[in-house]
């Protein structure tokens, strides 16, 4: 089954660490709830990322064909499980985020659940805030290197 998480939704923790999934991401979440899901830190923002257990499989599946033996793929690994655990949506529809990885993202009480295609990106609110924002020429010359490929002009004055 090929999932496409899609939306950004705010919510609160509480402190203990769970997060009442909003409806509409719960209702996206619902036909692989039995799957059950997988946590992990990001390793290149300050977030964290939920994985539904078909698609982390299928991540370590790749990473499974690399060569155990290359120390740059088995550093890649180290980093990219990284507080990896796993974790279950209740029967009231909340994720419970262990502590060490809410602190060490940086999760206040406000929280952005940031859907991005097969996995979900777990943010403190003010850090998401000051991730996506941009400029105007920022977000054009990023869209044309995404999308079109294209590599931005250099200065040759």
């Amino acid at each position: 089954m090929d999932i496409f998480f899609y939306g950004t939704y705010t919510c609160k923790a509480d402190a203990k660490g769970r997060v009442m999934l909003p409806i509409n991401l719960r209702n996206q979440i619902n036909p692989i709830l039995n799957e059950g899901f997988v946590i992990k830190r990001s390793m290149t923002s300050a977030c964290l990322e939920l994985y539904p257990m078909g698609e982390w499989k299928k991540e370590i599946g790749e990473l499974n064909t690399k060569s155990r033996h290359d120390d740059e793929v088995v550093n890649f690994i180290r980093k990219f499980t990284a507080g990896l655990r796993p974790v279950d949506v209740d029967s009231t529809g909340r994720l419970l985020i262990s502590k060490a990885l809410i602190d060490t993202v940086g999760i206040s009480k406000e929280v952005v659940l940031a859907a991005i295609g097969s996995y979900i990106e777990i943010w403190d609110k003010d850090l998401y805030d000051q991730a996506i924002e941009t400029t105007r020429e920022e977000a054009v010359a990023l869209s044309k290197k995404v999308m079109l490929g294209e590599k931005p002009k250099e200065d040759v004055s």
